[in-house]
């Protein structure tokens, strides 16, 4: 079989060794998969993880064991549509930020530096920077659900840190019922203002210091950040503008 059909539509050499052990087996345990293929176990389950996220392995339990199996061929398809539908959301949240980013073209090259980071360690790179500056940061169109889900044991180290660091988040968000929020206990240094959905923008920005980090999520998620204290100033104003008439509650009518 020609397996270089599957490397490109974007399986690594391990998921491809899984996926067709599994496809040939019916049904095995990570141990099992582990010794059929020669992977150490602690990347099988890295690699079934991508797998069942792909759509194209599932788990069953049978009594207290989980066992793997692959899902019919024909879902490799399904993961080609999917991934064409992330696609094109990534090219209308491009779309969506590619006037901010052609005006930032205007501004002397010298005085500007643009840093792209992909994936969750991208996430942890600026939330980490954002320490390290020690200065208020302003964030507007997150979905917290997002973070929690992406970096649920970083981010109570990120919180812990803000605590520890006093450092104030502002973060402007959607007012829509049963909108996620990180809790006081866990976050006290943070505060919540609330737009309602026709004045808000859903682009995903953090200022602090001389920064601006724009975030898409896409597969994969990815932050731009941006260093230049003329584009930092102008962002922050904006921001000011926007919590300004933002809502301190989140009642709903």
């Amino acid at each position: 079989m020609d397996t270089d059909i599957l490397r490109k539509i974007g399986l690594t050499e391990n998921e491809i060794k899984i996926y067709l052990n599994l496809l040939k087996t019916g049904s095995s345990t990570a141990y099992e998969i582990g010794k059929q293929t020669g992977i150490y176990r602690v990347h099988v389950y890295d690699k079934l993880e991508q797998l069942m996220d792909k759509g194209l392995v599932t788990h069953i339990y049978r009594g207290a064991k989980k066992y793997f199996q692959a899902t019919h061929p024909s879902k490799i398809k399904q993961y080609l549509e999917d991934q064409k539908r992330k696609l094109e959301i990534q090219e209308q949240e491009v779309d969506s930020i590619l006037p901010e980013l052609e005006a930032m073209t205007k501004i002397p090259r010298e005085d500007t530096f643009v840093e792209v980071f992909k994936g969750k360690e991208g996430l942890k790179y600026f939330l980490k920077d954002i320490i390290k500056a020690k200065q208020e940061v302003l964030i507007t169109g997150i979905d917290d659900q997002k973070y929690q889900d992406a970096l649920p044991i970083f981010m109570k180290q990120y919180f812990r840190d803000l605590r520890k660091n006093n450092i104030q988040e502002r973060v402007i968000t959607l007012k829509k019922r049963g909108v996620f929020l990180f809790e006081e206990e866990l976050a006290p240094t943070t505060n919540y203002r609330f737009l309602e959905e026709k004045q808000f923008n859903p682009t995903n920005t953090f200022v602090y210091g001389n920064k601006v980090v724009i975030v898409t999520w896409g597969t994969p998620v990815t932050a731009v950040m941006i260093r230049n204290e003329s584009i930092a100033e102008t962002y922050r104003s904006h921001f000011e503008h926007l919590w300004n008439v933002a809502s301190e509650e989140l009642k709903m009518d």
